[in-house]
């Protein structure tokens, strides 16, 4: 179901730690996504340009498959989140670029690189059911590829209603991917207008 577009230019990555820290002209690149048009080229040359700095370390982990890297600092209120998200989709096959805030600006909080494409992307931890459509709407302001990592326990038919709410209203967004206990429900526009997603959504949610 995943058919990113967004194609990965040759970049190098090496097992070995990446040591200088994140510098301000990336939080400038950082920025000019969010808040500037800019076409799908343009965009993958500067999600690229990002994840070449040596700012990004290397997060252990058990899997040589895929790589967290990250700039984000641990004493972030959002660490514990992000990290636990990051983990969910490095198992699932994403290397995961961890980014910090951008101060005076919007933001987002990952960049995904997965089969030779690269994008940006939004967390939001869902802990409550009171919380998601707010959530999902803040994170159309940020990015165009949004990450809903559900801990907390809410019904499956309501997370599908607030996503087909949502993404009837907000044609831009390309992906929403929903993680569950690890496993991903990936969500398109067009699956949002068939009859029957709210069903299939459910099913998916179960298996």
């Amino acid at each position: 179901m995943q058919q990113s577009i967004e194609k990965l230019s040759d970049v190098k990555r090496t097992e070995t730690l990446l040591y200088s820290d994140i510098t301000g002209d990336i939080a400038t690149k950082i920025a000019t996504l969010v808040n500037e048009r800019v076409d799908n080229k343009k965009r993958v040359e500067i999600l690229n340009e990002i994840i070449r700095n040596k700012g990004f370390n290397v997060i252990p982990r058990t899997s040589n498959k895929t790589k967290i890297f990250g700039t984000i600092r641990k004493d972030d209120l959002e660490y514990g989140d992000n990290l636990n998200a990051a983990k969910a989709l490095n198992n699932i096959g994403y290397d995961v670029y961890m980014l910090p805030r951008v101060l005076g600006s919007k933001s987002f909080d990952y960049i995904l690189v997965k089969n030779s494409n690269i994008y940006a992307a939004e967390l939001k931890t869902i802990y409550g059911k009171n919380s998601l459509d707010h959530r999902l709407e803040k994170a159309s302001m940020q990015t165009d590829r949004i990450v809903l990592n559900i801990v907390g326990n809410v019904s499956s038919r309501y997370v599908a209603d607030e996503i087909k709410d949502f993404y009837l209203n907000n044609p831009h967004i390309r992906e929403i991917i929903v993680l569950r206990g690890g496993k991903p429900i990936y969500v398109r526009y067009g699956q949002v207008t068939q009859k029957d997603f709210v069903e299939h959504f459910m099913k998916r949610w179960a298996w």
